[in-house]
């Protein structure tokens, strides 16, 4: 009997020592996961920018508006990595507008182009921290009141009743998200507004990103119901532009703006949320009067490592996730477009802004490009790697669905 006992005792420790071991490993692997995440994330970060200011030394550039709201602290003239309020919240936001120069690539020049949107050419080296007209906010409803009307005045300048609205990603500080929104109202050619939430792009806080762009919930749905009031009095349509993790705030304000008519094309690009949360927002949203398009890209990095410190649950951005391979009941109003071929860099990840335009314009992907019915998606190294890959079959991708942006060679 006693040796019996033993034995089981026995197989206990080895059986606690295994689990502890396992423990340990999978640990391993998720701190490195973490450090890889932050270093692409610093490369990724840091080789989208440089890319851009490498361009403007070699040719003018173009200054461009950028209206901004945020719940950013306020750092000297510029806007820092955290909350404006650390605790007791008090709901108020930062509004202005940034004068960010951008490379004029196109070599655009029409000047009634230029005076509708009030962009200015230039041929001076960008500073680092924008030019702002920050708006006084020790009256926070007065400064709300001259923010809407500038808004008011763009879009009277512009001709047009469209209004750009882009929200960023995690590790994007305030500068390089004005940058951002500045490179696609240039390519949209519309007047813009950013919603910028506290980000840090230099702590690779993830986690604290993640918790960030929740507490910052609230401000953004308040500043859609701020845009539904202007639009009872101004005509108003807006074009929606989230990236990575800014995508959990657009999903999570669907209730907010679900048949109001406020949102007319809503581009979800490379998002950053569970796929399945993302499902469970739409249910029942059949009426949706949007048109919704979902840039996945193949050659994204970031995504799957997201998905991996996730506990291995799909990013909706991935190409290889098959939450909406298929259109379902509450999924017509989705078309997936692959934008492998034009993802910029190494690690991917990046916005495709004149692709982005070119479908809001005409839907079409634009010069040299063409779009393709793509009907299976071949799982990436890194998608692997995070431990839940899906090989799509053939009859797993829906083509009228699913699209490919392919180059044509002309």
């Amino acid at each position: 009997m006693c040796y019996l006992r033993a034995s089981r005792f026995k197989t206990m420790q080895d059986q606690a020592s295994t689990n502890i071991e396992g423990d340990v490993v999978r640990i391993k692997i998720r701190v490195a996961a973490v450090l890889l995440f932050s270093v692409l994330s610093l490369f990724a970060t840091c080789s989208q920018h440089a890319c851009a200011k490498k361009s403007v030394a070699k040719m003018n550039y173009v200054t461009i508006p950028v209206n901004y709201v945020t719940d950013r602290e306020l750092v000297g003239e510029t806007f820092g990595p955290h909350r404006r309020y650390a605790s007791d919240c008090q709901h108020h936001m930062y509004y202005g507008t940034a004068y960010v120069d951008v490379p004029n690539v196109d070599n655009k020049s029409d000047g009634e182009l230029f005076k509708s949107l009030d962009w200015k050419v230039a041929d001076h080296k960008p500073a680092k921290i924008a030019t702002k007209d920050r708006i006084d906010p020790s009256n926070p409803d007065e400064s709300k009141k001259q923010f809407i009307s500038r808004l008011k005045k763009s879009l009277d300048q512009s001709g047009k009743s469209d209004l750009c609205l882009f929200v960023h990603g995690a590790a994007d500080g305030f500068e390089d998200c004005t940058l951002d929104a500045a490179q696609l109202a240039y390519a949209l050619q519309r007047p813009i507004v950013l919603y910028s939430w506290p980000s840090d792009p230099r702590r690779r806080g993830y986690f604290i990103d993640a918790t960030d762009v929740e507490w910052s919930q609230g401000h953004f749905d308040q500043f859609l119901k701020d845009l539904m009031a202007m639009q009872a009095e101004h005509p108003l349509e807006v074009i929606l532009v989230s990236h990575s993790m800014g995508n959990r705030l657009a999903v999570r304000s669907l209730p907010v703006v679900y048949g109001k008519g406020l949102v007319k094309d809503w581009e979800m690009v490379s998002p950053d949320i569970d796929a399945d949360t993302c499902r469970h927002y739409i249910l029942g949203l059949t009426q949706l009067k949007a048109k919704l398009r979902l840039y996945v890209s193949n050659k994204d990095k970031m995504l799957p490592l997201s998905q991996l410190l996730a506990g291995g649950y799909y990013r909706l951005g991935e190409a290889s996730n098959p939450t909406f391979a298929k259109p379902g009941p509450n999924t017509k109003q989705f078309q997936r477009i692959d934008f492998t071929d034009v993802d910029a860099g190494l690690i991917g990840h990046s916005i495709p802004f004149n692709l982005i335009s070119n479908f809001v314009d005409t839907d079409k992907p634009g010069a040299g490009l063409e779009l393709v019915d793509q009907d299976s998606v071949k799982t990436s190294r890194f998608s692997k790697f995070a431990g839940r890959s899906h090989n799509y079959s053939h009859d797993s991708v829906e083509s009228s669905f699913s699209k490919k942006v392919v180059r044509t060679g002309n």
